[in-house]
């Protein structure tokens, strides 16, 4: 959009003062909202205060430090690329910002609910400026959090020196109190949000902390427990080959924070790529180290207040992000790695490894692409749709458990298969251009649904009176009860489990997945 075709727009916001948007048909944008301060890249985040003088919202946020050119690698991974905004740039302490769609008429009177999204990326990547998150089509708030090592490095000397661990989980924190202070001066009701994720954006972990933030969450492509958090042990090690990649390990501790203060550019920051960057057990915004066991049993509790349900939603081939991940591609040999992996992982006088090999048909005859997405089957099967099932049956308040089958439609490794990140391409809407009718009213669908729990009200029978599952496939929803809505393969899986466990299935799974 040129400077002059850009219509602006004045909000009198009661608390912030005059803001100016965007007007784009019939909503108004504010982008670029800085909702927390940092003083450096890896400070805590400290919630934004205004003198109600006004602030100019009319361009999107800088990204945290982290890949510039991860917005291509995920439309990639959606496999269709689509017109994308001007690069916004990368800042190591302008990065923790928002945006902010409202309808053209609102006023800070209206009490409309608020939908708050949270993007994914694997704790790695991700930005609120990216086009497939563009919320022009579906009026919400977007917050773009500080990831991965600017918002997950910890260790030891960090914590002494004030730094808490998880910031990246601090920022949504911050992002949601933001939301609770000043989201009425939008027109918006803060005892009615909804935060929607993706993946690792998956919002569960807020429930765990007693502050009252959301009414409902909306968990897309991941949940508990398919990516456990790390140990202390662990990013002590992470922390220890940072310090010394930036050859900071024979400084003092006073001199070292001063040097990784200054340390911001991407520069730096990709030469310690693929470290384990990831939330931490901290027994505080984290208290658990999820599995199946642990969330079937009654030791697993949420402390969030207010919290009236959640939809849960995976989709058949969630697992294909690890492929475009190029977590498959040393790989000379799919069959005969994976063969060899789940007999190490079970023993010889175990016959787990040959049930599963012969429930998903892996021989070492097969294409290394047929024996990938023969593998990445077992992995959605394991890590997103048991894990999402398991959660259902957890959470508290009316749970809506949806099966996003629409088939992705272009091309690619996985035409035809219903991909990771596909349902929320689907939910903005901003693919719709590129969609058949058919598709168009499975996203129309989706929206409305997203929408319709978001507002309170129910888009189908919940969890706790029906026991099924919504599977929206071809442009029509369908609910479907009990295991029935299990594919035969999925119901031998479960077999399986209970003569190991899920856990031991999940484990054999992501230590393949993600094997050196």
């Amino acid at each position: 959009m040129s400077e002059a075709t850009i219509q602006y727009a004045n909000f009198d916001h009661r608390t912030i003062g005059t803001i100016r948007g965007i007007k784009t048909n019939d909503v108004v944008q504010f982008l670029g909202i800085k909702y927390a301060s940092l003083r450096h890249w890896f400070d805590n985040p400290a919630l934004c205060s205004y003198d109600g003088t006004g602030i100019v919202c009319d361009r999107l946020g800088q990204q945290t430090i982290s890949l510039p050119e991860a917005v291509d690698h995920e439309l990639d991974a959606i496999q269709k690329r689509i017109e994308k905004p001007e690069y916004p740039g990368i800042s190591g302490t302008e990065c923790l910002n928002l945006n902010v769609v409202v309808p053209a008429g609102a006023r800070s009177s209206n009490g409309i609910p608020v939908l708050v999204y949270i993007h994914g990326g694997g704790f790695s990547v991700g930005a609120n400026w990216w086009p497939q998150f563009d919320m022009k089509r579906i009026v919400q708030l977007s917050v773009h959090l500080g990831t991965p090592i600017i918002g997950f490095m910890t260790s030891e000397e960090l914590r002494m020196a004030g730094y808490k661990p998880n910031r990246g989980l601090h920022d949504q924190i911050v992002a949601l109190q933001w939301v609770q202070k000043y989201i009425a001066g939008f027109g918006g009701d803060p005892s009615q949000v909804t935060v929607a994720g993706e993946s690792v954006g998956g919002p569960v972990r807020l429930m765990y902390t007693e502050k009252a933030l959301a009414s409902r969450i909306v968990v897309m492509g991941g949940s508990p427990p398919s990516v456990p958090p790390l140990t202390y042990e662990v990013t002590e090690i992470a922390y220890k080959s940072i310090i010394e990649a930036w050859s900071l390990d024979k400084l003092s501790t006073t001199e070292r924070l001063e040097s990784l203060e200054n340390s911001s550019t991407w520069a730096q920051h990709s030469q310690i790529r693929g470290l384990p960057l990831l939330p931490v057990f901290d027994n505080d915004l984290v208290p658990y180290r999820e599995s199946f066991e642990l969330i079937a049993s009654g030791d697993y509790t949420f402390k969030a207040k207010q919290f009236e349900g959640a939809m849960i939603v995976y989709s058949p081939l969630d697992a294909s992000i690890f492929a475009f991940m190029g977590l498959f591609s040393h790989r000379k040999s799919v069959a005969d790695e994976f063969a060899t992996h789940l007999r190490t992982k079970f023993g010889k006088d175990n016959d787990t490894a040959e049930q599963l090999l012969k429930l998903y048909g892996i021989s070492p005859d097969l294409e290394n692409q047929d024996v990938l997405l023969r593998v990445l089957e077992f992995g959605s099967d394991i890590g997103n749709e048991a894990a999402a099932r398991v959660l259902a049956k957890r959470l508290p308040g009316d749970v809506f458990l949806m099966q996003f089958s629409e088939p992705n439609p272009w091309d690619g490794p996985f035409k035809g298969r219903s991909t990771h990140i596909l349902d929320v391409a689907f939910l903005f809407q901003n693919f719709n251009d590129h969609l058949n009718e058919t598709q168009q009213a499975s996203a129309v669908r989706f929206a409305t649904d997203v929408i319709t729990f978001a507002c309170g009200k129910k888009p189908w029978e919940p969890l706790s009176t029906v026991q099924g599952t919504s599977i929206l496939k071809d442009g029509r929803q369908q609910s479907v009860k009990g295991d029935r809505a299990f594919s035969e393969r999925y119901r031998e899986l479960v077999k399986i489990a209970a003569l190991i466990d899920m856990d031991s299935l999940l484990n054999a799974w992501t230590s393949f997945v993600f094997a050196a």
